[in-house]
């Protein structure tokens, strides 16, 4: 047997005797929950943020569009 051929077959074997004893190597439905929770509520933040900013930028644009116009008026 070759050096390479070695740690392919460990791992052959440790993958058979995982599907024999029922269990396929899976992180636990628990850990998967979390990360999709943390996740769900991580994209959430970035959007409600994202959402937030643009209305903040879209006042000052428009507060400046008014500025303009009392210029404007006040030149008449």
């Amino acid at each position: 047997m070759g050096p390479r051929a070695r740690p392919a077959l460990l791992l052959l074997m440790l993958l058979q005797t995982a599907v024999l004893q029922g269990r396929l190597l899976q992180p636990s439905p628990s850990g998967t929950l979390v990360i999709g929770v943390i996740s769900g509520i991580a994209v959430f933040v970035i959007i409600l943020f994202i959402g937030i900013l643009f209305i903040i930028l879209r006042k000052r644009q428009t507060s400046r569009g008014v500025m303009g116009h009392y210029v404007l008026a006040e030149r008449e």
